[in-house]
Formats: C-alpha cells, sequence, structure tokens
C-alpha cells in the first residue's frame, strides 16, 4: 500500500477526540439552556436565528428588538447556570412530530422536518428539536459565562459564552489582568485595586484642574501682551491671534475677559488642536454699538479657512479645518471690521 492512501477493504479504526467532543457537548447543551433562559427574561418572541458550537464557544443568535441591560444579561446568566447546578437529565430520543409537538418541544423557525424527529430534553426545562450531541446531564455543563451580547442585524442579537474549562480559563485570565493591574498600581493584592483606582483617578482630577488654572494663566499673561499691540479701525481696536495647546475653554474665558475689560474691543483667538482650529470671537459693548457683529465677523473668517462659525453680536465660536490658511484669513479682520463700521 502507497503511504497515506487507503486499499479496498483495508480495515480501520476512527477516533474521537474524547476531550474536545466532551467541550462541544456542554456548548451545545448550554445553547438550549440559554434559550430557554432569554425566553423566560425577555418573552417568547425569542427564537433562535442561528448557531455556532465547538470546544471553544456557544455563540447564539436570536430574535429580540433592542440590545440587552447588564441586569437582563445577569440575569439570563443566573437563570443557565441555576439549569446546570440543577443536575437536569438530559434525554434525547426519537419520536413522531406531532410527539414532540404535544410535549412542546421548539423547532427552528421555517425548518422543514421529516415524520420522525429527535427530541433533547433537559429535565422539561428545556425541549427542542435537535440532531446535535449532548451531556447527559446539566450538571456536566460545569459553568456557564457570558463573554459579550451584540447586535449581527436588525432584530436580531448574539451572545457568546464559554462553558466548563473555557469558564476556568476566562477566570486565569481574568486574574492574571488584575496582577499585571495590581503591580502598575503597586498594591499588594487585588482587592485593594478599585481604592487605589479611585485615589488615582482623584489624584488625575486635581492635576487636570490645576493643568487647566496655569494654561488660564498663562492665557491671561498672553491676553494682556495683545493688549500692547492692538490694532486701531475707525472707533475700535482689533487684536487677533492662534494659541497652541490651549483648550476651547480656556480660548472662551479669554474671549470673555477680553470683553469685559476692553469695551472697543473686538478680538478673534484661536487654538489648534489635532490638525483643527477652534476659534472664538469677542466685541466689547461699544464695539458693538458701532456696528461690529462678533458672528458675522466669525462667519466671515471661517469661510475662508474652510470652517464655519457664528453666534451673538457679543461673542461667537467657530471651527477651521484649512489651518494653513489662518494667518491670510487674520490679516483681512481689520478690513472686514471696517465694513461693518460703514454699514452702521
Amino acid at each position: 500500500m502507497v503511504s497515506g492512501m487507503m486499499s479496498v477493504d483495508e480495515t480501520v479504526r476512527a477516533c474521537i477526540a474524547v476531550h474536545r467532543r466532551r467541550a462541544v457537548m456542554r456548548n451545545h447543551t448550554a445553547c438550549h439552556l440559554l434559550q430557554q433562559a432569554l425566553r423566560e427574561v425577555l418573552g417568547n418572541h425569542v427564537h433562535q436565528a442561528g448557531s455556532m458550537v465547538d470546544n471553544e464557544i456557544c455563540r447564539f443568535d436570536f430574535s429580540h428588538f433592542s440590545a440587552m441591560t447588564p441586569k437582563e444579561l445577569d440575569r439570563v446568566e443566573y437563570l443557565v447556570n441555576d439549569m446546570i447546578l440543577s443536575a437536569l437529565d438530559v434525554n434525547v430520543s426519537t419520536m413522531s412530530l406531532d410527539e414532540a409537538k404535544e410535549m412542546g418541544a421548539m423547532a427552528l423557525f421555517g425548518e422543514k422536518y421529516g415524520d420522525v424527529v429527535r427530541v433533547c430534553n433537559a429535565g422539561g426545562r428545556s425541549i427542542e428539536l435537535c440532531g446535535g450531541t449532548h451531556v447527559d446531564n446539566t450538571s456536566k455543563i460545569g459553568l456557564f459565562k457570558i463573554l459579550k451580547e451584540s447586535s449581527v442585524a436588525a432584530g436580531v442579537r448574539r451572545i457568546e459564552a464559554v462553558t466548563g474549562r473555557g469558564v476556568l480559563r476566562l477566570i486565569d485570565d481574568t486574574n492574571a489582568m488584575l496582577s499585571d493591574v495590581a503591580t502598575t498600581l503597586k498594591v499588594g493584592s487585588h482587592g485593594e485595586i478599585p481604592a487605589k483606582v479611585s485615589t488615582v483617578v482623584s489624584e488625575l482630577k486635581a492635576k487636570d484642574k490645576e493643568i487647566e488654572r496655569l494654561n488660564q494663566k498663562i492665557a491671561d499673561l498672553q491676553v494682556d501682551g495683545l493688549f500692547d499691540n492692538a490694532q486701531e479701525v475707525g472707533p475700535v481696536q482689533v487684536i487677533y491671534a492662534v494659541f497652541t495647546g490651549t483648550k476651547p475653554d480656556a480660548l472662551r474665558a479669554m474671549a470673555d475677559k477680553i470683553k469685559s475689560n476692553a469695551p472697543r474691543m473686538v478680538a478673534i483667538l484661536g487654538t489648534i488642536q489635532d490638525g483643527k482650529a477652534t476659534l472664538a470671537a469677542a466685541c466689547g459693548p461699544e464695539a458693538v454699538a458701532n456696528g461690529v457683529h462678533a458672528g458675522k465677523l466669525m462667519k466671515e473668517v471661517t469661510a475662508l479657512v474652510g470652517g464655519s462659525g457664528g453666534g451673538k453680536p457679543d461673542t461667537a465660536m467657530g471651527g477651521a479645518s484649512e489651518i494653513f490658511k489662518l494667518d491670510e484669513a487674520f490679516v483681512q479682520i481689520p478690513s472686514i471690521i471696517e465694513k461693518m463700521i460703514q454699514k452702521k
């Protein structure tokens, strides 16, 4: 016989990968229990819309109109584990289709069945038509843990879960991750992580506030410097500048300060972050009285830099994507203001 080839009348022996098959059985029976739990929690409108089981995962698609809440997922997981720990006998038998219907066996929607069908009955709790392999008692599933719930199509949701050794691997992976987090946070045990995280978050918030305060102080100093170089345009003064790294909130605060402290000042300030610019415009009360409108000014300036904006007579905000055009656009601000004053 040629190596790798079979010949007529040759005797062969087929072997089942026992550990893999048992894992498939656990996941398959868990799918049946999952469907029953979903119907109990969500309602009888739930029907199987597809499934996939192997030795690694139990994946179940079902009809439902919205994402499940954490509370619903917890309840479904609890019910499946309760059926597992109740050690329900799982009986697989063949019978007529009419007998199966009388038992209340669930069938796949749209599936065509013959006169004789195979029924999987888990302690009378879950009864389904099924041709697959199953454990003979739910306790052999071990444990059931939902990994995630997601959408696969309109009106169809998907749950992915693990059973048996898959749950043990999940616990090991979670513990390993928690150990890494504990090491990073420099705490001695997993139980200390929540308190340490809370402390770190509080410290970061405090630092963010301090950074914001310092940025605001720097911005105020920059604004004070701008006043020294204000340009006279008729009865108003004009300043404009672009800062790097200044947050939009700080930009608004700068504009408010200018509006409050310099009655005849008109200002357009910008900040660049992530390749885009945020712009703020402010007009003091005397500038507004002389015909300058911050919202209209912002609209004209942003149109020159591939953006948009607008607002009230004294305050306006806008954005720009073509930041390389900002200098050219800002040079035109005095002439735009002059036209507004002339139209008054």
